[in-house]
């Protein structure tokens, strides 16, 4: 399952081979993760389920989307090109409240820091619309901020474009219904937001539906792997299994 339809394409061109000399069905379903139960009351429950909550990195390579702040392109960033809300209207169209939360809840800013950045776009935006990434990354620079914390920033919009954090709680409200018993999901995150969140609904599934934690503490990648992919530095993995 993947939001983004090119995406899909990679998957499938990725595994033609074992598609073609498999004597299972491949099903690649263009939709998020948080619908899954529609997808898998088809086969009653899911027995096995992995979801990867990283951006691919194909995105930061591909201009136009505005997954990088490297390159001057239209504001996007969203997975879905079908969908309606791009980032663009996020930063022109939200209040000053609205960006504010956004800036609190996704990048851990301070709410004096976020509000100033928030009224900052409020002003810009009132002389000409802001377009490009790099007509925010120079709103950004305006307010003091280096490029670690602009890239906070863009990644906290496309978090909001994409709606990441509420499919997450979505998702994690329907596990106990569609998770077939003494099977497992395995969730990485990537951002300590989705990690608590899941944490949290771990503990929650295991107090009251029946699951167990397969490891207590997230497991992180090892040194060897960080070398081999430097996107893997900040990865989380949680298992659960539901016993009964």
């Amino acid at each position: 399952m993947d939001l983004d339809p090119n995406m899909l394409l990679v998957a499938k061109n990725n595994l033609e081979s074992q598609i073609s000399n498999s004597k299972f069905q491949i099903s690649f379903v263009h939709d998020s993760y948080s619908n899954i139960d529609l997808v898998v009351q088809k086969y009653w429950k899911a027995d096995f389920i992995l979801l990867d909550l990283w951006v691919n990195m194909d995105h930061f390579k591909i201009w136009g989307r505005w997954f990088s702040i490297n390159y001057n392109c239209w504001l996007d960033m969203r997975f879905d090109q079908e969908q309606n809300i791009s980032a663009r209207d996020i930063v022109n169209k939200y209040s000053s409240s609205q960006l504010e939360k956004i800036f609190i809840d996704y990048a851990d800013f301070t709410a004096v820091k976020a509000r100033e950045i928030a009224d900052k776009i409020i002003q810009s935006r009132k002389k000409t619309e802001i377009i490009t990434t790099f007509d925010l990354k120079k709103i950004l620079w305006e307010c003091g901020l280096g490029k670690s914390a602009i890239t906070i920033i863009f990644q906290s919009i496309r978090i909001e474009t994409n709606n990441e954090i509420q499919n997450l709680k979505i998702f994690l409200g329907k596990l106990a219904d569609i998770l077939s018993p003494w099977w497992v999901c395995s969730i990485i995150t990537f951002h300590s937001i989705e990690d608590r969140l899941v944490k949290k609904a771990f503990k929650e599934l295991v107090f009251s539906k029946g699951f167990e934690l397969v490891n207590k503490k997230a497991i992180k990648p090892t040194y060897q792997e960080i070398i081999k992919n430097k996107a893997s530095r900040s990865a989380l993995l949680r298992i659960i299994r539901l016993n009964d």
